[in-house]
């Protein structure tokens, strides 16, 4: 079973509008909701994907319930601690004539300890029958940066394998505690590293200076040219298949949902890659927020390309 935990969820409302001009009214031409956020996401597709999956974290008010009903609708099993307040609303404004995209992120409710005791002892209930853990997404007002780091330490106890996909503080305290899987995109790379990374060389050497803190495996997305994965000695260069890109919200979780199948089968590292790479690819090829679907999943698997570097 893969856990995912989303600590901050979000309502996406994605509207389509031919051209965003500010100041002005505009009419959007068709509008979406989707239950979001990194980990939701990941659960979704691993779903679809036919992957047993349970999605935890915390919802609050009636935007919570929009979620929680949405998930409900596809089927996909969830545990969420209720919160006061109301869970953000995040806003994509999707411009058909310019085929770019606007997103503005709300912050989320507040979290209190007690909130976080209850996750956690629900957590060490489940982790019990997990093979993967994923956590994944930003953190709410509240939850102290350590957080992530404190969960990895949880599931390793329960020889449950830790996929970390997350940025900024969370994602340097996370990585102290020494996660299976890191997963940053490239400027989440050069943040963490306070240096800009350029070209393809510099991101293997980004992937290597990581993993030698103890990361197992580092995967640096870079967009259209792919990926680039490292574990121990071994470096691969992933390119993607060639879709028309349609939005790109949600391909990294949809990457990280192949990724956690593979690794939940006992997979090897590039079944991992070209299943996440083509998740990630459906997805980028799907309308606003929407996700990927299996069968175009299964039409694209044949497509990825992986390349082994010598370094």
């Amino acid at each position: 079973m893969i856990i995912t935990v989303t600590l901050n969820p979000a309502v996406d409302q994605t509207m389509f509008v031919e051209r965003l001009s500010v100041g002005d009214v505009i009419r959007a031409q068709q509008t979406q909701l989707d239950p979001a956020g990194k980990g939701i996401n990941a659960s979704r597709v691993a779903h679809r994907l036919g992957w047993p999956t349970i999605a935890f974290g915390f919802l609050g008010g009636e935007t919570g319930l929009i979620a929680e009903r949405a998930l409900d609708a596809e089927g996909v099993q969830h545990h969420f601690v209720r919160l006061p307040g109301q869970t953000r609303i995040n806003v994509t404004v999707v411009e058909e004539a310019a085929a770019r995209a606007t997103s503005m992120y709300g912050p989320g409710p507040e979290v209190t300890a007690d909130h976080l005791n209850a996750l956690g002892e629900l957590l060490r209930f489940w982790l019990q029958a997990g093979r993967v853990l994923l956590l994944a997404g930003s953190l709410p007002p509240g939850v102290p940066t350590d957080t992530y780091a404190q969960l990895i330490r949880e599931a390793r106890a329960h020889n449950v394998i830790t996929i970390l996909d997350a940025s900024d503080n969370a994602l340097r305290r996370g990585i102290a505690a020494k996660p299976d899987v890191i997963k940053p995109n490239a400027s989440e790379a050069e943040e963490l590293l306070g240096r800009r990374l350029p070209d393809r060389a510099a991101m293997v050497g980004a992937a290597h200076e990581l993993a030698a803190g103890g990361v197992g495996i580092v995967v640096i997305s870079m967009g259209a040219r792919g990926s680039v994965c490292v574990r121990g000695n071994q470096v691969w260069h992933v390119r993607a298949p060639t879709v028309e890109r349609r939005s790109t919200v949600g391909s990294g979780d949809s990457f990280v949902a192949g990724l956690a199948i593979a690794l939940a089968r006992g997979d090897s590292v590039e079944a991992g890659l070209r299943l996440g790479t083509a998740a990630g690819a459906a997805t980028a090829a799907s309308a606003g927020t929407a996700l990927g679907q299996a069968d175009m999943v299964a039409a694209l698997l044949p497509q990825v390309r992986i390349e082994e570097i010598t370094v």
